[in-house]
C-alpha cells in the first residue's frame, strides 16, 4: 500500500515538472543474518553515496519477534555507518524495540476503527496481559456514532458442518446474508443498515458499499475455507481467495470481489466490512505461541483492519 500510494505521488509530481527519483519495493527475510548483510548491501548501492529514504513498515509483526527485531535493530545500526545521509521510518504495533538512541513517537490514537470495533481490539492479550503493546490513548476527536453494532454469528447447530467457520457452507451462507442485508453491491439510496457505514445521494449512486470493501479473514495458515467460499458463491456473491500472485490485487482493490485472506496477510490494510471467521483451536495454541513467538492475534491483527462493519463467526458463544 505504502509503495504504490508513494509511485502515485511521484506521478502526480513529475506531472507537475517536479524531477523526483523513485520508489522501489523491498522485501527481505530478517531471519537469517545472511539476510541483513544483502538488505545493507542492497540499500546502501541505492544511495550511491547520496541521500537514502527508507520506509520499513510492521517490523517484528510476525513469528520469532526477538530475533526479527534484534536483526532490524543490527540492519538500522550498520547502515547508518554506511550510509551518513540516512533517513529511515520504521513502524510496528509492538513498542520498545527501537535501536538506542533513535528518535521514538507513540501513535496510539485509534483514528482507524469506530468505537464499538475499538472496544473489541483493545481486549487483545498483547494489549491487556502481555502489555508489549500500547493500549489506546484518547480518541482526540468527537464520536459522532459508535459505529455499526459488532454482529456476531455462530457455528453451530443443524446443517453446520466442520469444526472450524471456514469450513462451514452454512455460516458461509450467514455471511452472505449479512452482507446482503448491507446491500452490498446495489446501486442507489440505501434505507437499511448500510445508511451508517456511508451517504449516498439521489440521482446515479454508486453503491452504498462494494465488494471490494469487504474482507473475509481466517486465523490459522492451512485452514481450509471452502465451505465459507462456496456458501458465498452459491448466495451470488463475487468472492476469491488470496494467494501470492493476489497481493497487489487485494492492495489496491483493483477487482470488485470479497476476497478471503489469511488475517496475517493483509497487515495495514483497511476494509468498511471485516468478517472474522475465528478458530477453535487458537486457544490451544495461544499461550505457548504468544509467549515463544509473540504470535499476534484475530483480535489484533484482524479485527483492527475494520473501519466500520465488523462482523465475528465464532465456532461457540
Amino acid at each position: 500500500m505504502l509503495y504504490h500510494l508513494l509511485k502515485q505521488t511521484v506521478k502526480t509530481q513529475q506531472s507537475a515538472g517536479v524531477s523526483l527519483g523513485q520508489p522501489h519495493l523491498l522485501q527481505y527475510d530478517l531471519d537469517h543474518d545472511e539476510n541483513v548483510k544483502k538488505a545493507v548491501n542492497d540499500l546502501s548501492q541505492a544511495a550511491s553515496g547520496g541521500s537514502l529514504y527508507v520506509i520499513a513498515d510492521e517490523v517484528g509483526s510476525k513469528y520469532s519477534l526477538g530475533y526479527r527485531i534484534n536483526n532490524f535493530q543490527t540492519l538500522c545500526e550498520l547502515l547508518l555507518t554506511r550510509v551518513p545521509l540516512l533517513h529511515l521510518w520504521a513502524a510496528s504495533c509492538f513498542h520498545g524495540h527501537a535501536p538506542a538512541g533513535w528518535q521514538v513517537e507513540y501513535l496510539t490514537r485509534p483514528l482507524r476503527s469506530p468505537p464499538a470495533v475499538v472496544r473489541e481490539v483493545e481486549q487483545d492479550a498483547r494489549i491487556t496481559t502481555h502489555r508489549d503493546v500500547l493500549p489506546y490513548s484518547e480518541r482526540g476527536v468527537p464520536d459522532h456514532t459508535d459505529g455499526p453494532p459488532v454482529t456476531r454469528l455462530y457455528h453451530r447447530g443443524q446443517c453446520h458442518s466442520g469444526r472450524r467457520p471456514g469450513e462451514c457452507v452454512k455460516c458461509g451462507f450467514f455471511v452472505a446474508s449479512f452482507l446482503h442485508s448491507l446491500r452490498v453491491g446495489v446501486t442507489g439510496r440505501s434505507t437499511t443498515t448500510s445508511t451508517t457505514l456511508t451517504s449516498t445521494s439521489v440521482g446515479t449512486t454508486p453503491p452504498c458499499l462494494q465488494w471490494r470493501d469487504v474482507l473475509v479473514l481466517y486465523w490459522d495458515k492451512d485452514s481450509n475455507q471452502s465451505g465459507v467460499v462456496t456458501g458465498l458463491q452459491e448466495a451470488g456473491i463475487p468472492v476469491r481467495v488470496m494467494t501470492d500472485d493476489d497481493i497487489e490485487d487485494v492492495v489496491t482493490a483493483r477487482s470488485d470481489v470479497v476476497w478471503v485472506a489469511r488475517g496475517h496477510r493483509v497487515r495495514g490494510l483497511e476494509r468498511k466490512v471485516v468478517v472474522c471467521l475465528e478458530n477453535p483451536d487458537y486457544d490451544l495454541f495461544k499461550s505457548k505461541y504468544l509467549t515463544l513467538y509473540k504470535l499476534t492475534s484475530p483480535r489484533l491483527d484482524f479485527i483492527s483492519r475494520c473501519t466500520s462493519q465488523l462482523v465475528i463467526v465464532s465456532p461457540d458463544d
